[in-house]
């Protein structure tokens, strides 16, 4: 089993790997003149602590330094919470990031694959909320119950920064609640490969020394100074998520689309045809089995979307 990354398109408009349509953050600019400020730092290994990146998202987020972990994209972030977990019995969304199932299958995890509304039923579990691709929730009580038993609960919050919806600040030493984040989505920085793990400082020292088994210098100076830029620049960020979510509202009124979902996309139940006729076009979505998931444009895509729909009805 393996992962399948989104086709990679160079010409149309490319809607089916869930990265930001806006761009990152102007702060970035301005990096110019720090890099070359710094250029010879180059010449040296990172920090592998990453000290001053994590100090910045302890302010922001408010939580304590011990509780903080940096990986190379969320993916990663994934991958070692996978290897820990190893010897558990996991529960998994039937439908979600397919790189739950490709990572159980190969660190040899025994899974089961759940409903997402059964899910917290269970212990042990795995799901990221807002559900991907689905945009399933749960409501914050249901939650905070579940984060107060003692098995472990790791929540993928990808997608939490678009309706606030986040659960950093309920870690503490008495819960195994395991939060994994990322500069991918709200942040529109998917090319630097930043991701996060907060935690209870017992799981954050377990990460690292799996870290320096694999390496102990999983983050580049570039790509520390972009992430601290985009994570510094909060007003753009916000902005971001409100275009995001009036495109998501004009996506929705369009396509009929009832149902309450948290992310930057939309699901709709679309034919095979639906997906072909669009690729033609030089628009890309995903197909999932009867649905068709379409991440969340800028308004002249948006605008290019009903034009074709209209050609196709």
């Amino acid at each position: 089993m393996k992962y399948i990354p989104g086709i990679r398109c160079y010409k149309g408009y490319k809607l089916n790997t869930n990265e930001n349509q806006f761009s990152t953050s102007k702060n970035i600019f301005f990096l110019l003149k720090i890099i070359s400020n710094n250029f010879e730092k180059l010449k040296f290994y990172p920090d592998y602590d990453n000290t001053q990146f994590i100090n910045i998202i302890s302010k922001i987020y408010k939580i304590n330094k011990n509780k903080i972990f940096i990986s190379n994209g969320s993916d990663e972030s994934l991958f070692f919470l996978f290897f820990l977990f190893k010897n558990f019995k996991l529960k998994i969304p039937i439908i979600s990031y397919p790189f739950y199932n490709v990572y159980s299958y190969f660190h040899k995890i025994i899974k089961k694959n759940i409903k997402f509304k059964n899910i917290l039923k269970l212990k042990n579990i795995f799901l990221a909320i807002p559900n991907s691709p689905t945009g399933e929730f749960f409501k914050k009580k249901l939650i905070l119950k579940k984060i107060l038993k003692k098995n472990f609960i790791i929540i993928d919050e990808a997608y939490s920064d678009y309706y606030n919806l986040g659960y950093k600040k309920y870690i503490n030493k008495n819960n195994n609640l395991i939060i994994i984040n990322t500069l991918s989505k709200s942040f529109s920085a998917a090319g630097i490969r930043i991701g996060f793990i907060f935690s209870n400082k017992y799981i954050i020292n377990k990460i690292k020394l799996i870290k320096q088994c694999f390496n102990s210098y999983n983050i580049n100076i570039i790509s520390n100074y972009i992430g601290i830029e985009c994570l510094k620049d909060r007003d753009y960020l916000f902005l971001k998520i409100q275009k995001n979510n009036y495109l998501k509202l004009l996506f929705n009124i369009f396509f009929k689309n009832k149902k309450k979902k948290k992310n930057n996309f939309i699901f709709l139940k679309k034919k095979i045809y639906f997906f072909f006729f669009f690729k033609k076009k030089k628009i890309f979505f995903i197909f999932f089995k009867k649905n068709i998931r379409i991440n969340i444009s800028n308004l002249k895509i948006f605008i290019l979307i009903i034009n074709f729909f209209f050609i196709w009805s």
